[in-house]
């Protein structure tokens, strides 16, 4: 049992230095950082769209539903605005990221440039499973959503 206890609490120890959640507003165009981080309860690869309090309601609940105390979900006007989380999966290490860039209507689409980071193949990294996301705030529409990715480590750029 005692072999145990110290791998457990060195991965608490990282776990606890990522930051599971930044709301300060940031973002480009067409849009603003409404949460990112390396820590949520929703576990797919995917993007979702809030466009009503409750869609908004059970994106946060889904989202922090592996904290406590769970924080209390940032204030969105849904008269001029939606959420859109991008959400890149569960992750082996720490390392991974990922960030809209850019947000864009193209008469069709919200289309998203996202950019995916990875650690290098000699990063050292924390030995904790991640689930990167990056949610934000953009005018509501009802266009189908498209996202454009972008990978990236820290040796150089690739695109899909």
């Amino acid at each position: 049992m005692r072999n145990l206890a110290v791998p457990l609490i060195a991965a608490l120890i990282a776990l606890a230095a990522l930051p599971a959640c930044r709301s300060s507003p940031a973002g480009g165009d067409g849009f603003r950082t409404v949460a990112q981080g390396y820590q949520t309860g929703i576990v797919g690869v995917e993007a979702r769209a809030a466009r009503t309090e409750a869609d908004w309601r059970k994106m946060w609940d889904e989202h922090t539903s592996t904290q406590i105390p769970r924080p209390a979900a940032p204030r969105i006007d849904f008269a001029k605005e939606m959420v859109v989380g991008v959400f890149a999966g569960e992750k082996p290490t720490g390392g991974y990221g990922i960030e809209v860039v850019a947000a864009d209507f193209n008469g069709t689409n919200l289309v998203l440039a996202v950019r995916e980071t990875n650690p290098s193949e000699d990063a050292i990294v924390p030995m904790v499973v991640t689930r990167p996301y990056h949610m934000i705030a953009t005018p509501i529409t009802n266009a189908a959503i498209r996202l454009e990715r972008r990978a990236e480590d820290s040796r150089e750029t690739r695109s899909p």
